[in-house]
C-alpha cells in the first residue's frame, strides 16, 4: 500500500494532520476548562437567585425544609443541579437527592454588597462523592423567627459536579469540533495529495529519463520547475546525461581515431613489404626506400602505442611522480638545447626568458616531457622567420577565502604561428585532437601529446591552459607549486 513515494508522503501527511488535530482538541479542552468553570459559576448564580426567592416564599407559607426540597426536586433535575438547604452553622437541613441530610457543609459567610445587600458566595467542596462546584445564597429569617438563632438563617446551595459540566460541554462542542476537524482533514488531504504529486511527478520523470539513458538514449534532458532541491537534482541529471553522452562520443572517437592512426601505417607497411616480396623494389635504392618507410611507419605505430599505454597507466594511477626540487632555469635551458637544431632548421628564433631563479617541486623528466611537447608543437606551427619564447616567472595565486596568497611558478611557451580559433581552444587538450593540418608545417602526430601533458601537470598539482589569437600566435601557460610550498613525498597519478 505504501510502496510508492507518493503514497508514503500522503500517508505521513495524514498521520501528522490527525495527530495535530488530536493535540489541538486536547489542548483546546484543557485551556477552556477555566472558562467552563467560570461559566458554570455564572449559570449556578443565575439559577440560585430565583431559587432562593422561591425557597423564601415557600418558607413564608410555613413549609418545612423537607417539603420545600420535595417541591424543588423536579426543578433541580431540570436544571441539572443539586439543591441543598443549609443553616448558618453548616448543617444540611434538606437535600434534593435525599443523601446528605444532617451532614455538615462548610459555607463561607458572604460579604456586604455596595448597596448593603448580601451577595452570593461561590466555591468548591470536596466530598466523599467527589468535587462539587457550588453557589450559596443566604435567605434572611422570617419576622416571626428569632434573629440570633443560627438555624433561622438558611443558605440555598446549588451544586454541580465539574465532570458533569465538562462532559456536557464536550458533548455540546463535540459535533461541531468533529465536523470542523473532518473538513480540515479533507482539505489537508487534498493539499497533501497536491504536494506529494508535485514532488513525486518530477522524480518519476527523472526515473523514466534514467531508464532511457540505460537503454542508450543519451539525448534526454529535463525541464523541471519543482522545488529547488528537485530542480538541482534535474540539473545534476542533465549534466550527468551530457557527460555520459560526451563520454560515449569520446569512446567512439577514440576507437575511430586509434583505428585510423593504426590503419595508415599498417597500410604503408603492408604495401611496401608486399612490393619487396613481389620484387617491385628489386634495385637497391627502391629496396632501401621501402625499408626506410616501413621503419618510419613502425616507429610511428610504436610511438602511438606507447602514448596509449602511458595514458592508460595515467588513468589507472600507476605512474608515480618523483617529487623533488627542480630548478626551472636548468630545466628550460635543457629543453631549449634539445630543440635548438629544430628551430634552426625551420628558421625560427628560439628564446629563453628567465625573470628569476625558480625552484618547483616535481618530476624533472616528466616536466621536461611536457615542455618538449609544447616546444615541438610551437615549432611545428611557427612559419620561417617567426619566434618561440620559453619563459618562467613567479606569480601569486589569488586568495579565495581571504587567506594568504600562495606563490606559484609559471612557465609559458609562446609562438608567433597561425594561432588556434577560439571555438577549438576548449578541445585542444582532448585526446587525438590535431586541429587543422593545413596550419602546421608537419602533419605527423597522433594528437595525444597535449592530453598527456595535461595529465602530467594536473598530477603535479598545477594547471595548464592556452591563449591564442588567429594570425598572431598561441601561448601555453603552466603553473606549478614552488618547492617551498609543497611536501617532498612522491605523488602517484590518480591519488
Amino acid at each position: 500500500m505504501f510502496a510508492t513515494l507518493r503514497s508514503r508522503l500522503i500517508g505521513s501527511y495524514i498521520l501528522i494532520i490527525v495527530i495535530c488535530l488530536a493535540i489541538t482538541g486536547v489542548l483546546l479542552t484543557i485551556l477552556l476548562i477555566p472558562q467552563v468553570t467560570r461559566l458554570t459559576y455564572l449559570a449556578l448564580a443565575d439559577k440560585s437567585l430565583p431559587t432562593a426567592f422561591h425557597v423564601r416564599t415557600l418558607r413564608a407559607r410555613g413549609l418545612t425544609p423537607e417539603e420545600i426540597i420535595n417541591t424543588l426536586e423536579e426543578q433541580a433535575i431540570t436544571q441539572g443541579t443539586r439543591i441543598l438547604i443549609v443553616t448558618r452553622a453548616g448543617r444540611i437541613l434538606a437535600d434534593s437527592e435525599q443523601r446528605w441530610v444532617g451532614r455538615g457543609f462548610d459555607v463561607p459567610l458572604p460579604g456586604e454588597g455596595a448597596a448593603g445587600r448580601r451577595l452570593y458566595v461561590q466555591g468548591r467542596q470536596m466530598t466523599g462523592e467527589g468535587l462539587f462546584l457550588y453557589v450559596a445564597v443566604p435567605t434572611e429569617p422570617l419576622p416571626r423567627e428569632r434573629e440570633g438563632d443560627d438555624s433561622s438563617v438558611w443558605y440555598v446551595v446549588l451544586l454541580s459536579p465539574p465532570r458533569q459540566v465538562i462532559s456536557s460541554y464536550a458533548g455540546d462542542i463535540a459535533a461541531g469540533l468533529m465536523l470542523t476537524g473532518l473538513v480540515a482533514l479533507l482539505v489537508s488531504i487534498g493539499i497533501a495529495f497536491l504536494i506529494a504529486r508535485s514532488i513525486a511527478r518530477p522524480l518519476q520523470r527523472i526515473t523514466v529519463a534514467t531508464e532511457e539513458i540505460a537503454r542508450g538514449n543519451y539525448d534526454e534532458q529535463l525541464e523541471i520547475t519543482s522545488p529547488e532541491e528537485v530542480r538541482r537534482l534535474a540539473t545534476s541529471f542533465n549534466a550527468m546525461a551530457r557527460e555520459v553522452r560526451a563520454s560515449r562520443q569520446a569512446q567512439r572517437d577514440f576507437v575511430a581515431n586509434v583505428s585510423h592512426d593504426l590503419r595508415t601505417p599498417l597500410t604503408s607497411i603492408r604495401g611496401f613489404s608486399q612490393a619487396i616480396l613481389d620484387g617491385a623494389a628489386a634495385d637497391e635504392e627502391s629496396g632501401r626506400r621501402a625499408a626506410q618507410i616501413i621503419n618510419e611507419e613502425a616507429d610511428r605505430m610504436a610511438r602511438l602505442v606507447d602514448d596509449l599505454l602511458e595514458l592508460a597507466r595515467m588513468d589507472a594511477g600507476q605512474i608515480v611522480m618523483a617529487m623533488e626540487p627542480v630548478p626551472v632555469s636548468g630545466l628550460l635551458q635543457e629543453c631549449s638545447e634539445k630543440m635548438i637544431l629544430r628551430a634552426q632548421e625551420g628558421q625560427v628564433a628560439l628564446e629563453v626568458d628567465l625573470s628569476n631563479d625558480l625552484v618547483v617541486r616535481g618530476d624533472r623528466d616528466r616536466l621536461a616531457q611536457v615542455l618538449t611537447n609544447l616546444l615541438d608543437n610551437a615549432l611545428k606551427h611557427t612559419p620561417p622567420g617567426g619566434r618561440v619564447v620559453l619563459a618562467a616567472r613567479s606569480v601569486e595565486e589569488p586568495s579565495v577565502r581571504g587567506d594568504t596568497a600562495k606563490a606559484l611558478g609559471q612557465i609559458s611557451v609562446a609562438d608567433t604561428g597561425a594561432g588556434i580559433p577560439s571555438e577549438e581552444l576548449s578541445r585542444i587538450f582532448g585526446r587525438f585532437y590535431r586541429g587543422d593540418k593545413s596550419r602546421t608545417r608537419e602533419g605527423k602526430g597522433a594528437g595525444l601529446g597535449l592530453a598527456i601533458a595535461k595529465e602530467i601537470v594536473v598530477a603535479h598539482g598545477g594547471q595548464i591552459w592556452a591563449e591564442s589569437v588567429v594570425g598572431l600566435g598561441t601561448k601555453f601557460t603552466i603553473t606549478l607549486p614552488l618547492a617551498s610550498s609543497t611536501s617532498s613525498s612522491p605523488s602517484s597519478m590518480g591519488e
